[in-house]
């Protein structure tokens, strides 16, 4: 890992561990859209991808309805505080920290759609991220793949070697397969360990300690 300059984390299930307040989400929204629950163990392997995704393909929503829950999910989730009922993994801050001594570069790249600065400040991160790409419609960046494209772009990265992607879900790990980075794929999120392998990334580690000697021994 000594020729990698930019480091792109995704952030649920890689850096922080989002889990209350996603669920919670997803259970004001079922209960505003006046449908039936979902208990947490069918919601937890669900967190990670783009929530629309979710709503429209996974649960099968209506368009109506897919609009509706987006809706309700942000409201819960941006306005009540749901984004601030999560942790940071231990460890974390200590590995940007060692990286950022390495004068190395770091980014995030988050299907999360809004204030990802907010809750990386909460979790006093933020100063040590150089760019933050982030789910937009508007902007048409709706997928990891377009994520990294933009951050190399906005880098100008010539040698895609120098990158590497770092992340829980197979939506990670394949986007950065397919721009052409390295992929490392972590364990202690929300992707099983049959989930990161068949993406067949270049490593896969079970924990922040294995991440951390792994990224900046």
């Amino acid at each position: 890992m000594q020729d990698i300059q930019h480091f792109i984390f995704d952030l649920d299930g890689t850096i922080t561990h989002p889990q209350p307040g996603i669920i919670g989400g997803y259970h004001y929204m079922f209960k505003k859209l006046g449908v039936e629950d979902k208990p947490d163990e069918e919601l937890i392997p669900v967190i990670g991808p783009p929530l629309k995704y979710v709503l429209s393909h996974i649960f099968n929503f209506s368009p109506e309805n897919v609009d509706l829950g987006f809706k309700y999910y942000r409201e819960y989730y941006y306005e009540k505080g749901g984004m601030y009922e999560a942790t940071i993994f231990d460890g974390m801050k200590d590995l940007f920290e060692c990286l950022k001594q390495r004068k190395k570069m770091l980014h995030v790249a988050t299907n999360k759609s809004y204030q990802v600065d907010k809750i990386l400040e909460h979790f006093n991160v933020l100063q040590y991220f150089s760019s933050i790409e982030f789910y937009n419609e508007e902007k048409n960046v709706i997928s990891k793949e377009r994520m990294i494209e933009n951050i190399i772009e906005s880098e100008n990265v010539t040698d895609k070697h120098s990158v590497v992607m770092i992340g829980d879900r197979k939506h990670d790990l394949l986007a950065a397969k397919n721009v052409g980075i390295t992929a490392v794929g972590v364990l202690y999120g929300f992707g099983s360990k049959e989930e990161l392998e068949n993406c067949n990334p270049d490593h896969i580690v079970k924990n922040v300690a294995e991440l951390r000697a792994l990224l900046c021994p």
